[in-house]
């Protein structure tokens, strides 16, 4: 074990991502190492993307390259952060999937005004649809139906995102939400029935998206779904609350408090039992997964086509 990078990569979690470390202390101990590693890499990406250099647009393309075996890293890079791109690497991960996430991120370089629905839920898919692959994965779920519902919840939660930090995005010069605004009359903070309109329309969208992504769970090893689950309804508090208070946007992100999630975890231990009794889904068997869901991500590796 690299003490190194275990301890970079629980630091990456414990600042940044608060709600995936409360669901992963659900995981054994091997799955919780290993996603905790891809969670650190997606955000050493995603703080690459953040910031619009042309050094960084250089560094996105490296490392793509890097993933297809045709370039070396970067040297400007850590010891620790070059050990953790190499571990996603050899991991034995689909290839395919990362490059999709790249493709993502490197959006994320310049300037974001989506004008069609289609145009966000492919984002989506691109910089989270493709994480709940790659997490089903590490979970040891091998079902292409359970695929199907991962890339679901790993967009919910994108679209949750997005519907948390419309003020924040905007500032970056982005817009995901598709809507009749500028970015500079978002960045106003002034408040605007056009951009709450908009906002409850992500949001009833990605309730439509958490419900297929729960769906899948008894696909998983009963072992993992109690985190899978967790997460889910963490997550969705967000965007709920962000609801029940308004579509308070223009005051910044909005944030469940920890007494707030620890009542949330409280709450959802009967269902968590109960997951962990349930026997598992076979796609031979049944099919769950709502093909429409997944109309406007044709082409796109891990879908429902």
């Amino acid at each position: 074990m690299n003490l190194n990078l275990t301890y970079f990569s629980k630091n990456s979690l414990r600042q940044h991502g608060r709600t995936f470390w409360l669901a992963s202390f659900f995981l054994p101990r091997d799955q919780a190492a290993k996603a905790t590693e891809l969670y650190a890499f997606c955000r050493l990406m995603d703080d690459v993307a953040d910031d619009n250099t042309h050094e960084n647009q250089h560094l996105l393309g490296k490392f793509s390259e890097y993933f297809n075996s045709t370039s070396d890293l970067p040297d400007t890079l850590g010891v620790t952060e070059r050990e953790l791109i190499v571990t996603i690497k050899t991991s034995g991960l689909d290839i395919n999937i990362i490059q999709e996430l790249f493709s993502g991120l490197k959006a994320d370089l310049g300037s974001i005004e989506f004008t069609e629905q289609s145009q966000l839920l492919r984002y989506a898919y691109a910089v989270a649809g493709t994480v709940g692959i790659l997490m089903s994965k590490i979970m040891q779920c091998h079902d292409k139906e359970a695929e199907y519902h991962a890339v679901d919840l790993g967009m919910a939660m994108q679209l949750t995102n997005i519907a948390r930090d419309v003020l924040e995005d905007a500032r970056l010069g982005r817009k995901y939400i598709p809507m009749n605004l500028s970015i500079e009359t978002i960045k106003t903070k002034k408040s605007n029935e056009n951009v709450t309109q908009n906002l409850d329309e992500v949001i009833q969208l990605s309730e439509i998206y958490y419900q297929s992504g729960l769906k899948g769970l008894l696909y998983l090893p009963r072992k993992m779904r109690p985190c899978v689950y967790i997460m889910a309804i963490l997550y969705r508090a967000i965007s709920r609350k962000l609801k029940n208070n308004g579509f308070n946007w223009q005051d910044g992100r909005t944030v469940v408090s920890p007494f707030e999630k620890t009542w949330l975890v409280i709450c959802a231990l009967p269902f968590c039992l109960w997951l962990l009794a349930s026997p598992k889904f076979k796609s031979t068997k049944i099919k769950t997964h709502q093909v429409d869901l997944h109309k406007d991500l044709r082409d796109l590796p891990g879908t429902n086509q």
